[in-house]
């Protein structure tokens, strides 16, 4: 980011969000100079762009900031609020079927989904990086010529590298035991587990991070697959996934129309992204879109992200980080663009 702002001869400051002066107008902050980084008192710079926030007076300071400043203010939405939008809107086709767990219904509501969908996923609506993510399988039996129903055979439950086995019951005593408690303070969701799986049969998804540009509009800054370790369903690089190209992943999986596809992935994020725009009253600069491509080549949204990590690719996120806020600082971005009624296409 420091590199970026110097070639877009721009003045980079990290503000402290904990410390200002309302009477003199200042905030604490620290700027890079030639002998490290400077703290000191500064005033409001031409665009404010809030990653974090703390302190008992961030509201006042907030309020401060947007009155007298243009913001850039990146914020997510939580799971739930996520699926609801994604469902009524055009892109409805690429909605995971999806339900809260009410905390007075617990074990009927996971019984339902399990059983109607044999193969299903139990997070927190507020989850990152894979933390807290329940994985449920039916392995065997099924009403029929074997003589077992659902509540019969074997079914499992995975999460992170500890799988436990039974019968629908136990599974489902099992969930609400990891959950029940944490119900009190946060919201669970249970869905459709989508099997998006690489050539080589490990667990995998695709993450589109885009962002908007020095003219307003979004663009894709990388396209990547998630690959899962082995015996592990989650691909999050915290969890100790691996990334790869797009393109080698779509020709491992020998998808008829590869190219085709990749630009329908790309489309898709970025409609995604005008979207969730949609909602926000500030303009969003950047989501990370996760998406899912099932056995039969049919992309599915798994959620956004509001601060998608970059790690192999800072220095392209930068360039359109600083394009982007620059344009804002001078009134020249665009913002909330609805999504067009032609978002599901073909599949």
């Amino acid at each position: 980011m420091l590199a970026e702002a110097v070639l877009q001869g721009v003045a980079l400051v990290l503000l402290d969000s904990g410390a200002w002066d309302r009477d003199r107008g200042l905030i604490a902050g620290e700027r890079w100079t030639p002998t490290g980084w400077t703290p000191g008192w500064f005033p409001l710079p031409d665009l404010v762009v809030i990653k974090a926030a703390a302190g008992d007076g961030w509201a006042d300071l907030d309020s401060w900031i947007r009155r007298n400043r243009p913001v850039i203010a990146d914020s997510a939405m939580n799971k739930l609020a996520f699926h609801t939008l994604l469902s009524g809107s055009p892109l409805r086709c690429h909605a995971i079927p999806t339900v809260a767990i009410p905390a007075d219904a617990m074990d009927a509501t996971l019984t339902a989904v399990f059983r109607e969908h044999r193969n299903a996923v139990v997070k927190p609506v507020d989850g990152r990086r894979g933390f807290g993510i329940q994985f449920i399988h039916r392995d065997s039996g099924r009403s029929g010529p074997d003589g077992l129903g659902d509540d019969d055979g074997l079914w499992r439950v995975q999460h992170g590298q500890d799988t436990v086995r039974g019968t629908l019951n136990d599974v489902v005593a099992h969930v609400r035991s990891r959950i029940a408690g944490r119900l009190r303070y946060r919201s669970y969701l249970a869905q459709r587990f989508i099997r998006s799986v690489a050539g080589d049969g490990r667990p995998a998804d695709i993450r589109v991070h885009v962002q908007r540009r020095a003219d307003g509009a979004w663009g894709v800054t990388r396209a990547y697959v998630r690959l899962a370790e082995v015996g592990s369903f989650l691909t999050n690089i915290s969890q100790g996934g691996y990334q790869g190209p797009l393109d080698g992943f779509l020709q491992g999986r020998r998808v008829a129309g590869a190219a085709a596809l990749q630009d329908r992935i790309l489309t898709l994020a970025l409609e995604v992204a005008r979207l969730i725009e949609t909602t926000k009253s500030l303009p969003l600069s950047e989501l990370g879109i996760d998406l899912a491509l099932d056995d039969e080549d049919r992309l599915w949204v798994i959620e956004a992200n509001a601060f998608p990590q970059s790690s192999l690719h800072e220095h392209a996120r930068a360039e359109h980080a600083i394009g982007y806020a620059v344009a804002v600082a001078r009134g020249l971005a665009g913002h909330a663009r609805q999504v067009g009624e032609e978002g599901c296409g073909p599949r």
